[in-house]
């Protein structure tokens, strides 16, 4: 099976379509439906197998026509119970949806058909989220889940699939949508004062974790003990959320998954997008109102592909995220970084070239990986080591592994350092390098593999046990602040030992300076790309 595009995954792996499945009676409230009155409303969700689940619960008003590119608000109280049981809108995304997506749909489904899919729909109106829990009463810690997708596409349909993770380690799980791609990450501060609170993707996500402040001790949850947790741009939603000055205090933990994205734009990059974004669809500079009232279709198409992301706009970032130094607003917040040991299979375009990639020899691999821009003068003691190090790779297995390194995990090393510099709390590395059974073994530990596991879906029997471990590793990290767990023992990150969890199916332990003579010569050559 082909391989596809980064792009494809980020926003165009294909609609998320109507199963066509009768929905069982579990997805219908009733009497006997779980109730908690919320500070706007009472809701109910439902009971799953021991689990009480909350969909779509909604933390902010509508953001849609004259509230674009503002600020969010909380929502209007509301009388009577609101039914909770199908999930919330999506930002809208022209109907992009990981699930559908024949290579790596069903490692995120499980294997299963989820009737959960049939029911989503997307919108601007996008402001909902999701709470699992065992029980309304406790204090249980708090994992609240950022989904991935760059800052495009994606949604948190995978935290309503995590009732295992709940059901086993005894922590609630908050899923949050959010306004992402044109509609939350297009700067238009430099062109109109009254955009220029810039970020509102992020202020959506400060309203949803003070929504948690508030209400989720009603769910038996601890606000005062909450973990934010992402992978890919999921973990830049958390880098970004631990340098912002409104964010300080709402969270106490924070976990990044192959999301080691160290810089936000600056306001001139981001009004030089505003400006190409405008002029798409055209319009001129100071015509920002006006944009601001197009279709919602068409103010998607036209900022679609622009690159958007957080920008320093001098109000809800102050500063730079992680560049030269750890925020300060997050100086006591410990955290997990870590990357998988195969992240670009997963982008490989499916050309002659990225191909071949897949197929490659002893030769062929010297020949790739000066090309990818590791100097000849360096090549052959880089790949001497590697087959060291690595003796079961294969030439394929080896391009791989030094593109991740040279790419997000060189990111990771960085911000375990700046983080160390910091001081304050206790970092801790891993690498993923279970190699998956999807796209016929070609994919290895690919971007994101890890992710399912810890939300406890399985498609593959054989990942069962590794899924229990770093299930286990991330729930007791998110109640005390360390990842050691009866199935695994976890030393901190630092500079004398760089002690890293190398995850795999069958063996999880703590390597200190694990390739320590390949990364001496890979971080003289990073990629730049992330991945």
């Amino acid at each position: 099976m082909d391989n596809f595009h980064r792009r494809e995954f980020l926003g165009r792996a294909g609609a998320a379509t109507a199963l066509g499945l009768s929905l069982p009676p579990v997805y219908g409230a009733d009497s006997s439906s779980p109730t908690v009155a919320t500070r706007h409303g009472k809701v109910r969700g439902v009971s799953v197998r021991g689990v009480q689940i909350f969909r779509g619960i909604p933390y902010g008003r509508p953001v849609d026509a004259g509230s674009r590119f503002l600020p969010p608000g909380h929502p209007a109280k509301w009388t009577g119970v609101r039914e909770c049981v199908a999930p919330g809108p999506k930002c809208f995304q022209n109907g992009a949806s990981l699930f559908s997506n024949p290579t790596i749909g069903g490692y995120f489904k499980g294997g299963k058909e989820r009737p959960e899919l049939a029911l989503e729909k997307e919108g601007e109106n996008c402001l909902t989220l999701n709470v699992l829990t065992a029980g309304t009463r406790g204090k249980r810690p708090v994992m609240c889940y950022l989904h991935g997708g760059g800052f495009t596409g994606g949604c948190s349909m995978l935290s309503l699939f995590g009732d295992g993770l709940v059901r086993e380690q005894d922590v609630v799980l908050v899923g949050v949508n959010h306004r992402i791609n044109v509609f939350g990450y297009l700067y238009v501060g430099g062109l109109s004062p009254k955009y220029q609170v810039g970020n509102v993707g992020h202020l959506d996500l400060v309203l949803a974790l003070e929504w948690i402040r508030d209400n989720i001790s009603r769910f038996g949850g601890d606000p005062g003990n909450v973990t934010i947790w992402g992978e890919s741009g999921g973990g830049g939603k958390v880098n970004a959320l631990m340098a912002m000055p409104k964010a300080r205090g709402l969270f106490h933990k924070a976990i990044v998954e192959s999301g080691s994205m160290l810089k936000a734009a600056t306001p001139e990059a981001g009004t030089a997008v505003a400006r190409a974004v405008l002029k798409k669809a055209g319009m001129a500079e100071s015509q920002v109102d006006d944009f601001a009232k197009l279709p919602m279709e068409k103010l998607w198409a036209a900022g679609n592909g622009s690159g958007l992301g957080p920008v320093v706009d001098g109000q809800t970032l102050p500063h730079q995220t992680w560049d030269p130094k750890a925020p300060s607003e997050s100086a006591g917040i410990p955290m997990i970084i870590g990357n998988c040991k195969d992240e670009s299979t997963l982008f490989t375009p499916r050309t002659p070239a990225g191909k071949a990639l897949f197929h490659l020899d002893a030769t062929s691999l010297r020949g790739a990986v000066i090309q990818a821009g590791i100097p000849v003068t360096e090549v052959d003691a880089l790949l001497g080591h590697y087959r060291r190090d690595h003796p079961a790779d294969t030439p394929t297995d080896t391009y791989f592994r030094i593109s991740s390194d040279r790419g997000a995990r060189h990111n990771v090393n960085i911000q375990a350092s700046l983080k160390l510099d910091q001081g304050g709390a206790n970092v801790y590395l891993y690498q993923f390098v279970w190699n998956t059974p999807n796209g016929a073994g070609r994919l290895r530990a690919f971007h994101t593999a890890e992710l399912p596991l810890v939300m406890r879906v399985v498609e593959h029997a054989e990942s069962e046990e590794l899924s229990k471990r770093i299930s286990g590793a991330w729930a007791a990290f998110a109640r005390t602040g360390n990842p050691s767990s009866a199935r695994l023992q976890w030393p901190a990150y630092t500079v004398a030992k760089r002690a890293t969890m190398i995850v795999d199916g069958t063996k999880c332990e703590a390597v200190e300076q694990p390739d320590q003579d390949e990364l001496a010569i890979v971080s003289r050559h990073p990629s730049g790309n992330g991945l």
